[in-house]
């Protein structure tokens, strides 16, 4: 493998994991920019039966939007502690690869074998971190009857609109000292 083919393949890898990063935090922070500029959003902690470690702003935000009923509250937080825990999981392993990468790129003589495995890895880590979002997005859809499901599928069009640069918003209640509240301006 050639270096260049070597340093594209990284910076790939390095792409995808921002990419996937930026739009964990995006989601997590939506519902919590609301609620600073005063919306009335309100902010599911204390469900009966239910310790909701782990819950964030993007839980907030569903639960909000979609108008949950509490025994889809009590699922849904179930479903999302569940998701958390296998996406922190994931998210360190791609953290430890990726200085495996950089330590075996500062080497007089990188192995291009050994980045070459360490960048399969990260891809099988990725596809795994992509397939247990879209089966944690397919479990809160199941959650919901016929009316939420097309709230539903606006989030996720909001959540496609963001990842392709539109922004989580056009109004100025999405910016913040002038700029996107986005991961890209953090």
């Amino acid at each position: 493998m050639s270096k260049k083919q070597i340093i594209f393949s990284i910076f790939i890898l390095v792409a995808a994991f921002l990419v996937g990063w930026g739009l964990f935090q995006w989601w997590n922070s939506a519902s919590v920019s609301s609620a600073e500029q005063g919306d009335t959003e309100t902010v599911y902690r204390n469900i009966p039966g239910s310790t909701n470690t782990g819950v964030g702003a993007g839980f907030n935000r569903m639960v909000s939007v979609l108008e949950f009923s509490e025994e889809q509250i009590a699922a849904f937080t179930e479903i999302e502690q569940q998701y958390r825990q296998q996406a922190a999981l994931f998210m360190g392993q791609l953290d430890s690869i990726d200085l495996n990468i950089l330590e075996e790129i500062k080497k007089a003589n990188p192995d291009p074998g050994r980045l070459d495995s360490l960048a399969q890895r990260a891809g099988e880590i990725q596809f795994a971190l992509k397939k247990a979002t879209s089966d944690h997005f397919l479990q809160v859809r199941d959650l919901c009857n016929p009316n939420q499901k097309e709230l539903f599928n606006e989030v996720i069009s909001d959540i496609y609109q963001y990842r392709r640069g539109r922004g989580p918003g056009r109004g100025p209640g999405n910016r913040q000292n002038g700029q996107r509240r986005g991961w890209r301006n953090r």
